[in-house]
């Protein structure tokens, strides 16, 4: 017949009480002259009589007896201890009975299911078949093993029964917790398979805070809401489980902005942008953008997340653009650019992400006082890609990284004129500093096979978005920039929500070859900006002082890394 196993362990606390009790009652008072264990047949002598502090040639002690077969119980081994007294050579023979729990035969596990493997569980109890159950042991594993399953984030997770036979077999039976189902209040806008498909668990499946945890930095990634509230509420009457509620207040998803001024990198312009990040409520996001002067760009791009609801993702952009630049030599050209791309991505373990993209682009450069062309070439090319972001910040990130690795090969059978294959990994890390401040620090190598001349699709370096203090002319000479390598630092401060303080120093420099690349040959720069927050984006001013202490001044929208 089974017993319970708090029933076994209570009952064995009731009778030591009993025997104790008993045994201070009637204990003589003379001197020990013997000391020995009755019962025990797979637990040693040794081991019982360590824990026994009483010794040959003391008195009896109703309370060092007492304190004696607590000893002998807490080693974990027995259901009873009791205490016997024979006379023996003019003295006292203490003779501690004792009544083995089973020997372990068999432990069968069952609830565990999308939990763990029942050897991983086995292996949390620690406990060795073929031996008398150490309950002591046994206790503090099974208490150690339901900690595990709570850092785990089974937050419902419990033991629903655990017994030993006796004939030995220990029967754990664990109830994990299930989620009876995903309730969505609050969004007027956004369809609810939209927000279903960014929660990682759904109904019937176990309880994981984790998976609640992530599914809230997804939506508010998204950023369609004005807050998000997950609740996880107990069902009454039911056996363990709970259901989600995800509170939502829905956010403003278009924009229309228009503004002007100046950047090193574009000059003089004015812009007019419209977006839709959460079209229709149905998650995708479209947008088109003019921006004129010094660089004039006609754009549109359209972003499905989840192509015909599946894991893969669907892009395209098409733009047209002219912009003025200047040489080495100071002399002004124009260069227009027309094209567009269509991207597929899928996401892959670990929050990485791949993309193959095809990209069309017609380039040509006319200089800007006789209207000649001198550069005219069509581009055709795949990129496939590999991305991965953990920050934990949009604006001002403190921990987490992003990384991106870019493999583009243009030509051959894929057309266009132009022949090349560039690598391209850039990786940024994000640590918490001071206070409320952070470091921020970035790296970006881009290598390329040899190929023909390519003009715009040389790695570009100088400016607000790489190497400040420098300008893009700086670099553009007879030598083709083939080979890029790129180091920034930042220490940035916060100083409210809208603006930002950052001290910063960068090096850098391109080359033809590739066995050119040497760090002692980076150009330096350094300097200190402000960041301001504004519904277009991120406002970026920085004064940056190059290697022979000349000063530049760099204004642009969005993050620099």
């Amino acid at each position: 017949m089974k017993k319970s196993l708090v029933t076994v362990v209570f009952i064995a606390a009731i009778l030591l009480s009993f025997s104790i009790t008993a045994a201070a009652q009637n204990i003589p008072i003379d001197e020990v002259t013997k000391i020995s264990v009755r019962g025990n047949e797979y637990v040693g002598d040794f081991e019982i009589l360590n824990a026994v502090q009483t010794e040959v040639g003391d008195q009896t002690s109703q309370e060092a007896l007492r304190s004696d077969m607590q000893s002998i119980y807490d080693l974990g081994y027995f259901s009873d201890v009791n205490i016997v007294f024979e006379n023996f050579e003019g003295g006292l023979h203490v003779i501690f009975e004792v009544v083995e729990n089973p020997v372990l035969k068999k432990i069968e596990l069952s609830g565990y299911e999308g939990l763990y493997t029942a050897a991983s569980i086995k292996k949390e109890l620690d406990l060795q078949t073929g031996t008398v159950l150490n309950v002591k042991k046994m206790n503090q594993n099974l208490k150690s093993f339901q900690e595990k399953m709570q850092n785990d984030g089974y937050v419902l997770a419990r033991y629903k029964n655990v017994n030993i036979s006796e004939k030995g077999v220990l029967t754990v039976k664990i109830s994990p917790g299930h989620l009876s189902a995903v309730e969505i209040k609050g969004n007027t806008k956004t369809e609810n398979y939209v927000i279903l498909r960014e929660v990682p668990i759904e109904a019937g499946d176990i309880v994981n805070i984790n998976k609640i945890q992530k599914g809230y930095q997804n939506l508010h990634q998204l950023e369609y809401f004005k807050n998000i509230n997950p609740e996880l509420v107990r069902v009454e009457g039911e056996d363990n489980q709970a259901r989600l509620v995800i509170n939502l207040e829905e956010a403003n998803t278009g924009r229309l902005n228009f503004g002007g001024g100046y950047s090193s990198t574009d000059g003089w312009l004015g812009f007019v942008d419209v977006s839709e990040k959460n079209l229709f409520g149905n998650g995708q996001n479209i947008g088109a953008r003019w921006q004129f002067g010094d660089t004039t760009t006609y754009s549109l791009n359209f972003y499905e997340p989840y192509l015909l609801r599946s894991d893969f993702s669907f892009g395209f952009s098409v733009y047209d653009r002219e912009k003025e630049r200047t040489n080495a030599a100071d002399e002004d050209y124009i260069r227009k650019s027309r094209g567009g791309s269509i991207t597929f991505g899928h996401p892959l373990p670990k929050n990485w992400r791949t993309s193959l993209k095809y990209r069309a682009q017609d380039t040509k450069e006319t200089w800007s006082d006789s209207g000649e062309t001198f550069y005219d070439k069509s581009l055709r090319s795949l990129t496939l890609g590999f991305s991965r972001d953990t920050s934990n910040s949009r604006f001002h990130p403190t921990s987490g990284s992003i990384n991106n690795f870019e493999i583009e090969h243009a030509g051959d059978f894929i057309g266009g004129e132009m022949n090349f294959t560039k690598f391209t990994w850039d990786s940024r890390r994000y640590f918490p500093a001071f206070s409320d401040h952070a470091i921020a620090a970035r790296m970006k190598l881009g290598l390329s096979e040899p190929r023909t001349p390519l003009a715009s699709e040389e790695y570009d370096l100088g400016g607000s978005d790489s190497l400040r203090g420098y300008q893009r002319s700086d670099f553009d000479d007879a030598v083709p920039n083939n080979n890029l390598l790129l180091l920034n630092l930042e220490y940035r401060i916060p100083f409210n929500e809208s603006f930002t303080g950052v001290l910063f120093t960068d090096a850098g420099n391109v080359w033809e070859d590739r066995e050119s690349i040497a760090l002692d040959d980076l150009h330096y720069g350094y300097g200190l900006g402000m960041r301001m927050n504004t519904p277009v984006g991120q406002l970026r001013l920085d004064y940056g002082w190059d290697e022979e202490q000349d000063g530049r001044l760099h204004f642009s929208i969005g993050n620099t890394f």
